[in-house]
């Protein structure tokens, strides 16, 4: 492979995650990459962690969100390719050169997103409830998210749109329509939250990432909020049974479940304040 890839991964206090990360893209079989590191503005040890891999480029940004960084990363990668993955993901040693091949062999397919993902660490009961599978084979083509992309195609279109928070990487998607080329025999693990406040963090910035009618109505929006909150004694047993049954798994239900919902529910209704009423949309 001729063309150079440039891995860009946004970080913000993910200290627990990194050095899994940059472990896992040093046993890549594709050894020509680049790997940029773009740090949202950490308040705990990322920085120092990320310094102790030399051949990887930290560049130090503003906490803007993960979109925004991946941008920096884009318009400083040397790369003609670049690939998008979080801090919290580990991969199969020919993930990088099987996410990149349909890009190499096909001018027509501008980016690509992977074809499994899989939780890694599903033994914790929190992870649990998240569920174990995040992308199969059998949805893979339904995910809208570019994993993948050509430097010059994604520049020209613009980048990732930080407004949209936790789904920026949707971008393309939400502005032209676009849809990443699945590519053949891509598995990646995932990290779910560990934690009842990780829960809750990651469930706030998906609330205030939700992009839908009622969000996007002008006066119906402000009511969104207290409404939710009214019907909470309805819908949290009801999303608990739900999430058991998608996770083929009704053991966890009480108390974990409907613990864990309950959590996610009212992160999801605090991101929601935040987007709604402050108008914030990143961690």
């Amino acid at each position: 492979m001729k063309k150079k890839v440039s891995v860009i991964i946004p970080t913000y206090n993910e200290e627990y995650d990194i050095e899994y990360c940059l472990k896992s893209l040093g046993n890549q079989s594709l050894k020509n990459i680049e790997i940029i590191v773009v740090d949202d503005g950490s308040t705990d040890k990322t920085r120092e962690i990320v310094k102790k891999f030399s051949k990887v480029k930290l560049i130090n940004g503003v906490h803007r969100g993960p979109g925004y960084s991946r941008n920096i990363g884009a318009k400083i990668a040397k790369g003609e390719i670049l690939v998008f993955i979080d801090s919290d993901m580990e991969f199969e040693k020919d993930y990088i050169k099987n996410l990149v091949d349909p890009i190499m062999k096909n001018k027509k397919v501008i980016g690509t997103t992977h074809e499994q993902e899989i939780v890694k660490n599903i033994e914790n009961i929190w992870s649990k409830c998240w569920g174990r599978i995040r992308v199969s084979k059998e949805n893979a083509k339904k995910v809208k998210v570019f994993r993948a992309a050509r430097k010059n195609e994604f520049l020209n279109l613009g980048g990732f749109d930080p407004k949209y928070g936790y789904a920026d990487d949707q971008t393309f998607w939400f502005k032209y329509k676009l849809k990443p080329v699945v590519a053949p025999k891509t598995i990646c693990y995932h990290r779910n939250p560990e934690t009842l406040n990780g829960v809750y963090k990651q469930s706030r910035w998906i609330g205030a990432s939700i992009d839908n009618k009622l969000t996007s109505n002008p006066i119906l929006k402000y009511f969104l909020p207290p409404a939710l909150f009214i019907l909470s004694p309805i819908l949290i047993p009801i999303y608990s049974i739900k999430k058991c049954y998608e996770n083929k798994n009704f053991a966890i239900l009480i108390p974990w479940m409907i613990i864990f919902i309950f959590v996610r529910y009212f992160g999801t209704i605090n991101g929601l304040m935040r987007k709604i009423y402050l108008d914030k949309n990143f961690r």
